[in-house]
């Protein structure tokens, strides 16, 4: 099995892993799992995004932000290609960690890290480090020199809140388009994601809603349901006061985005409209009521 690295173009990393694809799942073996010199899969990929070092055992919570042997990698997925000498390129896409139901766009995250070693803005202390982190992917290897590089990247980073905004800064790419009036098209929009954890440096970081993920979740409702409401209370913007109020809504996200690992891609099953009456009574006091908490104190209490 070879990773693509993505963050350096071009240069896939070889491990030690291989197996076969059996009942349509792969069975995959390390050739040398007491190798402590390589890093295995989950590793590998953890120092190419640099995220913290992960661990293969459950202490049954995540905390965030991610800490290094502080998490388990649950899942990952990647866009496979076999060669012609019957090895799998394999380059990664997506990221699952235990105990979060957050999913991280690996692909998206790497492409980044490709964005800042170009970046000519880059602190001066930082170059070096990226300039090793290059040197040792093209090399081909997983390395544990790669994780400690990457852990000294991680470390400059914390120094640096400007160049960490611009790796958590997402690609602000949508999945699948809108469905257009024009055209006519069904799409499945509640399949779309986004990656939306983008962090604007300001006086402190400031979580930015994405407008592209916010207009899907409009245009789906109003496909499904026939025009635009407040989930909660119903209240319609348009019935009220006619074309001006047309599409008006605010969307609500279900689970606070502070609470989101970075570069999580973002579904619109974890969106909900609302009124801007309900939205500020949401967010009011200190922990945020959840839908079902809003939904109780606005139910009908008048008897006549």
């Amino acid at each position: 099995m070879h990773v693509e690295s993505v963050s350096v173009p071009g240069v896939v990393i070889e491990t030690d892993v291989s197996g076969l694809i059996r009942d349509g799942k792969p069975r995959l073996r390390r050739a040398n799992p007491n190798d402590r010199t390589r890093l295995n899969v989950s590793s590998l990929i953890a120092a190419l995004a640099l995220l913290p070092d992960p661990i293969r055992e459950d202490r049954g919570v995540v905390k965030l932000p991610l800490r290094e042997k502080s998490y388990v990698i649950k899942s990952m997925t990647f866009d496979v290609n076999t060669n012609y000498a019957g090895v799998a390129i394999c380059t990664p896409l997506t990221l699952k960690i235990l105990h979060d139901s957050s999913e991280l766009d690996l692909c998206g995250r790497l492409q980044r890290i490709r964005a800042l070693m170009q970046d000519e803005d880059l602190p001066q202390e930082a170059a070096p480090l990226f300039q090793k982190y290059a040197l040792l992917v093209r090399q081909g290897d997983a390395s544990s020199e790669l994780r400690k590089t990457s852990n000294e990247i991680l470390a400059l980073l914390g120094e640096w809140p400007a160049v960490q905004a611009k790796l958590d800064a997402p690609s602000d790419t949508v999945v699948a388009d809108p469905p257009s009036a024009a055209e006519g098209v069904n799409i499945a929009l509640d399949e779309l994601g986004i990656d939306e954890t983008k962090r604007k440096l300001r006086s402190h970081y400031r979580l930015e809603r994405s407008r592209k993920i916010r207009a899907a979740k409009v245009a789906y409702f109003k496909e499904t349901a026939g025009s635009i409401y407040c989930e909660n209370c119903s209240f319609n913007f348009e019935a009220k006061y006619g074309a001006r109020g047309g599409d008006f809504i605010e969307v609500h996200h279900k689970v606070p985005l502070a609470a989101v690992l970075p570069n999580t891609i973002t579904y619109l099953s974890d969106l909900v409209l609302l009124c801007s009456n309900c939205h500020r009574i949401v967010h009011r006091r200190r922990p945020d009521l959840d839908i079902y908490e809003l939904a109780s104190i606005t139910s009908p209490r008048w008897d006549f």
